[in-house]
This record gives C-alpha cells, sequence and structure tokens, in this order.
C-alpha cells in the first residue's frame, strides 16, 4: 500500500416518513460526506427506523444523494424488525458479503436477530469470517463491518442490546490481524485500540436520540501507508468534534526482563467453599500450585462461597488464614446471597485502595445481593473516577490495579448475558487514565488482551464446578522490573502451564516502556 486509504464511516440514519428521522440534520451530513475526498464509504447499519415498506421506499430514495465511489451498506437490528431483512436483500442487497480489491478486504456481517435489539454472529458467520481472512491473509488491509458493538460503549448503561458471542467475534478479528473494524448501534462514537486492532462505533447521523445530549454525527477515517489510523469524528456540519490518532505495529517484539520479577500475582476466582463434591479436594490442589509459585499476593475475584452461609464464610476464612498477609479479596454474586453481605463484612474488611508490594489495588465491588448482573451505579463510579484521576496522578511511580468480579471485556467461549452496569464508563475511565491492570473472574473461563495500555486479565475458577472450561485452572500474572508483563494459565489437575498473553510496556514512572 503506497497512499492512504481514506474512508467515510457513518451510521443509524433512522430513515422514516415519522419524526425519528432528523432530515436536517442527513442534509448536512450528505453535503459534508459529497464535498470529502474519500476511496469508499462504510454504512453500520440501521438504515431505517422500523425495517417498514414506506421506511424502506424513503431510504432507497433519499441514499441515492450520497455521492461515494462505493459505498458498503451493512445491516442493523431496527432494519431487521418487521420482516426488513427480506425487505433488505431486494432493495439495498446481500446482508453478508466480501469484497477484496487493490490489497484490501472488506468483509460485512449480519449481526442482527429480527425483531430483538440484541446481536448474534452465530456459528456460520464465525466460521465464515476466519475463511475468509485466512484466504485473503496477505491482504495489506483488513477491515470488517457488522452493526452491533463487541466492547462497551460509554453513556449507554446495561448491555442490554450488544451481541451476545461478542467475545468469539473479537478473538476472531484478533487472531487474523484484522486491522480496523466499524460498527454502529449505540448512537455515541467511539475509538479503541485492541491489541493491534482498532475498533470503530459510529454515532448517528439522523435519529432523534442521541446520548447525553451529544451532536449528531459520523466519521473520517484515514489508514496510512505506515498502518497509523486516525479517525476524525465530525458533526454533521463538518466540525470537528474530537481525532483519535491509534498506530498499528504488527511487528514481533521481545520483552525486556533482564531484570527479573517485580511482582508475582496469582489471580483466582469460584472457589465456592460450602459447594460440596469434591470443591474442598480442588481447592487443596490449586492452593498447593500457588504456593509452589510463590506469588506476592493471591486476588481473589469473586465468589470465595457458594450461597454466601456462615459455614461457607468459616470454611473460607479457616482456609485462606495462611495467606491473610497477601490476599486481596473482591466479592462476587454468590458471596452476597441471603445475609452474605452481612458475612462478607463480618469476615472481610473490603477497603477500596489497598497499597502493597509499592503497587495500590482498588477493589471495585460490582456485585450485588440476589442478582448476576454487574452494578456499579454512580456513586461507585465517582468514588472510582477519584481514584484514578488523583491517587494515581499522585503516585505514578506505582503500579496500578483494579479488581472486580464481572469482566469489562467479552470473553470468548462464553455468553454475554450477565454483564456488568455501566460497563462502558467504566471501560473507559480505565483506559483513558492508563490503569496498568483491570483483574476480573466472572463466567469461569480465562483470557486476557490489552485494551490501549491496560491489560484486561480475566480467570477461571480454581475449585468450583461452574465453570466455561473442562477443568478448574488459576492465572499467574508476572511483571518484570522493565514493565513487561507475562500472564499464564495454570490447569489445577494437571499443573500444565499455559501462555495466555505477554505484553511489554507497562507503564509507570519508575519504569518505562521498554522493547527489542
Amino acid at each position: 500500500m503506497d497512499k492512504s486509504v481514506k474512508i467515510v464511516h457513518f451510521s443509524d440514519i433512522h430513515f422514516t416518513p415519522r419524526a425519528q428521522f432528523i432530515r436536517s440534520n442527513y442534509d448536512e451530513a450528505v453535503s459534508v460526506i459529497n464535498k470529502t475526498p474519500h476511496d469508499f464509504a462504510v454504512f453500520s447499519g440501521d438504515l431505517t427506523q422500523d425495517g417498514l415498506i414506506d421506511e424502506y421506499e424513503l431510504a432507497d430514495t433519499l441514499r441515492r444523494e450520497i455521492i461515494s465511489p462505493k459505498i458498503y451498506w451493512i445491516i442493523g437490528n431496527h432494519d431487521s424488525r418487521s420482516g426488513g431483512f427480506e425487505v433488505w436483500e431486494k432493495k439495498i442487497g446481500p446482508r453478508e458479503f466480501r469484497e477484496y480489491s487493490e490489497d484490501i478486504l472488506f468483509i460485512g456481517l449480519d449481526s442482527c436477530i429480527p425483531d430483538r435489539d440484541g446481536g448474534r454472529f452465530g456459528r456460520e458467520a464465525l466460521d465464515y469470517t476466519k475463511k475468509i481472512l485466512m484466504k485473503y491473509g496477505d491482504a495489506k488491509i483488513k477491515l470488517v463491518g457488522f452493526h452491533h458493538h463487541i466492547l462497551p460503549i460509554p453513556k449507554t448503561g446495561r448491555e442490554r442490546s450488544n451481541a451476545v458471542d461478542a467475545g468469539d467475534m473479537l478473538s476472531v478479528l484478533l487472531d487474523h490481524n484484522v486491522d480496523a473494524v466499524f460498527t454502529g448501534h449505540k448512537h455515541h462514537p467511539n475509538v479503541y485500540k485492541v491489541e493491534d486492532t482498532i475498533i470503530i462505533s459510529a454515532g448517528s447521523v439522523s435519529s432523534y436520540k442521541t446520548r447525553s445530549g451529544g451532536s449528531r454525527s459520523f466519521n473520517y477515517v484515514e489508514i496510512t501507508p505506515e498502518k497509523e489510523v486516525k479517525v476524525k469524528i465530525m458533526k454533521t456540519n463538518g466540525d470537528t468534534i474530537r481525532n483519535e490518532l491509534k498506530t498499528i505495529t504488527r511487528r514481533f517484539r521481545m520483552v525486556d526482563s533482564t531484570g527479573g520479577i517485580w511482582l508475582r500475582l496469582a489471580q483466582i476466582a469460584g472457589t465456592d467453599f460450602g459447594a460440596g463434591n469434591n470443591q474442598k479436594e480442588l481447592f487443596q490442589k490449586g492452593i498447593n500450585l500457588i504456593n509452589i509459585t510463590n506469588p506476592d499476593l493471591i486476588l481473589h475475584c469473586g465468589n470465595m462461597t457458594s450461597k454466601g452461609r456462615t459455614s461457607d464464610y468459616e470454611s473460607a476464612v479457616e482456609a485462606f488464614l495462611p495467606y491473610s498477609d497477601k490476599l486481596i479479596f473482591c466479592p462476587g454474586p454468590n458471596d452476597l446471597r441471603g445475609f452474605g453481605e452481612t458475612l462478607l463484612h463480618k469476615y472481610f474488611d473490603i477497603e477500596n485502595t489497598i497499597e502493597k508490594n509499592n503497587s495500590l489495588f482498588y477493589v471495585l465491588n460490582t456485585s450485588a445481593p440476589e442478582t448476576e448482573i454487574g452494578v456499579v451505579g454512580r456513586t461507585t463510579q465517582h468514588r472510582l473516577e477519584a481514584y484514578v484521576y488523583h491517587t494515581r496522578q499522585q503516585s505514578r511511580d506505582k503500579f496500578h490495579t483494579v479488581v472486580m468480579h464481572h469482566h469489562l471485556i467479552p470473553i470468548p467461549g462464553t455468553r454475554e448475558t450477565s454483564a456488568l452496569e455501566d460497563a462502558g464508563d467504566v471501560l473507559r475511565l480505565l483506559s483513558d487514565t492508563g490503569v496498568n491492570l483491570a483483574l476480573s473472574g466472572h463466567l469461569g473461563r480465562a483470557f486476557c488482551t490489552r485494551v490501549e495500555k491496560t491489560a484486561f486479565v480475566n480467570c477461571n475458577t480454581l475449585s468450583s464446578q461452574h465453570t466455561a472450561s473442562s477443568e478448574n485452572s488459576f492465572n499467574l500474572i508476572d511483571i518484570s522490573t522493565e514493565g513487561a508483563m507475562v500472564v499464564s494459565e495454570i490447569n489445577v489437575p494437571s499443573g500444565f502451564r499455559r501462555i495466555l498473553g505477554i505484553f511489554p510496556g507497562i507503564e509507570t514512572d519508575n519504569n518505562k516502556e521498554t522493547t527489542k
């Protein structure tokens, strides 16, 4: 690729003859798009409001006002309402497609479930995407577009309408080195760098619904030959809201760990005391392996007990008593069952901020009694903001970790059915402020990735049978004196260790990014 590729990315027009469609904003956007030089455009869903035939007829007329070398049209959940997915194929085109031209691969996917706001890719679409990405693995630019978001978006509350298999799609995108992903759906523009894949969400061009009184908008994306991705988020009148610059490195980097290990963390969840069966046997095997690794700290990310009973807590306290000086505990939903919330504070001192081993750990309790849904809320968010904006600014020489139960990043091999309320706001806060590490212990499967400069690590259960994996495990996280992080999963029955991720350059003031 010897020249930049310029892309107009717009979404969520919501054509309708009714009041939900703001014609003046659409006309403004069309005027700006038609004057903006670009190689092609991507529309990421919700062309219509309710998938009705009169809306499709209006859309088929007005969309032709856009002047572009090529537009990739992607179906949205509103387009799939009322049987609209069939009308889409007649009026707009195929719901899934691929095109390879001039070393650029673009894959368009249908992530919609008819008459549902939530999405699903499904096994066939995931396999299809893998097959195409492998076939065109030498493409200089690999792009994928679909309607539903796969990472939580700020200002959108509970993740009620995400793609349930978002983790599986994220794994495919990362495994096959997709350069950029284009989504819509939540009417709020957002850009994240996840490892070396840039995930770009567009706001709405002309829907009556916006977030926090924000402007209707679209994106202008430029991908340079050096793999810099420049995203300009623009109002429909062409004014710039903000600019984002992300760099795709795509090079193998050896981490410098010559100074040795600075900090070793054992991350566990789901000890499930009181569950019976072989829980005690599995726990003993797991804790014996943890003892062999000799961690500086043990971070328990929830569900220490099975039902939050007095006997469950007493068993847990006895088992962890030898590790009381190195244990940091964040409760899970099981720990708060029944009278569990009262017992939790009786047996454990749950602090918000803990300082150990020249590191700061913020315990973010995302669990609430009698629900699997994660809860943060405005008050807790404000306390977290105070930590990351004030405490961290005053202690930049320390390693900063947030410990919670519920995950923020979708996990491959699981379904997003009990996600965290306000996950988008928490994710944006952590990644913007550069918190070094975020730990979670939800859904029973180990996974890690990096969003911007923050590593997100989820662990499997240590001794609970409620696991999405075939066997129990825990994570071992080694941070070197030069800032490199190695995340491993250790299988409890066999002791087998596998690398989950290697992240160079976890930066503090005392340890700047170091790579070879």
